[in-house]
């Protein structure tokens, strides 16, 4: 059985572990982290994802890109620089 009422999760990876797709928003160089994706229902982004060492798993930078194949969806890629 399926509830309806849970919203889709948030979902992240190790930068090199996301799909590739989402690899190629980066416009960093190589020095990234993880990627995030954040469902449309979260309106704000979420505070451990809006930069800054102590909020964002250790990253200074936080690009933010709207997903290339799903309009509803938000790429957050945490950097070192």
């Amino acid at each position: 059985m399926t509830d309806r009422t849970i919203p889709p999760p948030i979902l992240v990876w190790a930068f090199h572990e996301a799909p590739e797709e989402l690899q190629k928003l980066s416009t960093n160089g190589g020095d990234e982290d993880w990627i995030a994706v954040v469902p449309a229902h979260y309106r704000a982004t979420p505070s451990w994802l809006e930069g800054g060492y102590y909020n964002s798993f250790g990253c200074s930078e936080i690009e933010q890109h709207p997903h290339p194949t799903d309009a509803g969806l938000r790429v957050y890629i945490g950097c070192h620089s």
